[in-house]
């Protein structure tokens, strides 16, 4: 009976293997891409060889309503590689299928799992030991610590796999009642946002670099990623007390298929013995859905969301016509021309979700933002001395065009 049961293991073994293999054959996360507007009547083939002008499809999905044979007029295409999908998006967006104007976007595939009730006292490895026996793909994983006890984690993980089927895989194997994480029993579940906007997150052209050295310069970090192709800024923020050593940066490239090209899996950086760690900057719709704070966290762990925004002084600007110029502790939104000397610059979030970057006095701690008046408020209050202009409407700090004072203009990377 032990011969039968090690040939039944052994059988059992090479089928995970194959499998395993199969679904690393896959195309990588990134590789599929979302077509929208197309003719009702188009069919896969019809979409599949329109594709195929950027490079290898190997998938095309046609959403179709329930007992109709006309589509939904969108689809999902997959393409052999991230390159070819950025490719796809930077040459197919808003041409022509069959006589309609299509939309090519990024498709928010999951590939991401959550995992609950981690044992308090497991390190990285830990983890990763048990969840690559489960299953194959995994990229990275991410055991959030305690920062009240840094021995211990929080209970839960971030694990990225290679593509969706290799995460699929992992979460219905680690659903099985039989799978434990030492003596508990783990809570899975998909955790990608579940309102991503796949529109903004594919408009993103720019790299998100933590770990820096606490010397880096903007042209060191230039040379690392020219070779992907044309770059129109590298914004370094200060270093925070405590953090010199882990510094953050922001690569933005001319086109979004340069930012895709360098975060390949085969892509690793290094600057003064560091190993860089590399992601696409995220717009903030990701960090409005739903999920964990460390999700939410994400791009600017460290910078409250609301800087930048009518805090240069009131209605008329923090250097407009001598209304708040003496203010400097204040943030200026930054426009063109140099940065003035003894300021620095700091990563904000537009609210159309894009980074922009307010100057600010090292060491100045950011100012809480005013209460906003009520939109029946009085504007009698801002006719009265240079003082009381600052109790005029909100809004009007927030647009330069409102006055004729020569605020400089908001700064959009992308």
């Amino acid at each position: 009976m032990k011969n039968i049961s090690s040939d039944e293991a052994k059988v059992e073994d090479e089928d995970e293997k194959e499998k395993h293999g199969e679904l690393l054959s896959l195309p990588p996360h990134g590789s599929e891409v979302y077509i929208g507007g197309i003719p009702l009547d188009a069919s896969t083939e019809d979409l599949k060889t329109f594709c195929e002008s950027i490079g290898e499809v190997t998938e095309v999905r046609i959403m179709k309503g329930k007992d109709s044979t006309e589509n939904k007029g969108f689809a999902f295409v997959t393409f052999r590689s991230v390159e070819l999908a950025s490719k796809a998006i930077d040459e197919l967006n808003n041409t022509e299928f069959k006589g309609k104007k299509i939309k090519c976007s990024t498709s928010q595939a999951k590939h991401r799992l959550f995992i609950g009730n981690v044992p308090r006292s497991w390190k990285e490895e830990d983890l990763r030991k048990v969840v690559t026996e489960i299953g194959p793909g995994v990229t990275s994983i991410e055991l959030v610590k305690d920062m009240k006890n840094t021995n211990n984690n929080r209970g839960f993980a971030f694990i990225d796999y290679y593509n969706h089927a290799c995460a699929e895989y992992s979460r219905q194997k680690m659903m099985n009642p039989k799978f434990k994480l030492g003596d508990n029993a783990p809570t899975v579940s998909w955790a990608d946002p579940k309102n991503a906007d796949s529109s903004a997150s594919s408009q993103v052209k720019a790299v998100y670099v933590k770990n820096l050295p606490k010397d880096v310069t903007q042209d060191q970090l230039k040379k690392l990623f020219e070779h992907h192709g044309k770059i129109t800024k590298v914004v370094l923020p200060p270093a925070k007390s405590g953090q010199e050593k882990n510094r953050i940066g922001f690569v933005h490239f001319v086109e979004r298929s340069s930012a895709m090209k360098a975060l390949k899996n085969t892509e690793r950086y290094e600057l003064s013995g560091q190993v860089l760690e590399c992601s696409l900057a995220k717009p903030q719709s990701d960090q409005k859905s739903g999920g964990s704070n460390t999700q939410k966290s994400g791009l600017l762990p460290s910078y409250p969301p609301n800087v930048g925004y009518g805090l240069v002084g009131g209605a008329y600007g923090g250097f407009g016509a001598g209304y708040g110029a003496a203010g400097l502790a204040q943030h200026m939104v930054y426009g063109r021309g140099p940065t003035p000397s003894g300021m620095a610059m700091m990563p904000m979030f537009l609210p159309d979700g894009r980074i922009g970057y307010v100057l600010q006095q090292p060491g100045v701690q950011p100012q809480t933002p005013p209460p906003s008046h009520h939109r029946g408020g009085s504007r009698n209050s801002g006719g009265g001395s240079g003082g009381s202009r600052n109790g005029g409407s909100s809004s009007k700090g927030r647009h330069s065009n409102d006055s004729g004072h020569g605020q400089g203009r908001r700064y959009r990377p992308y």
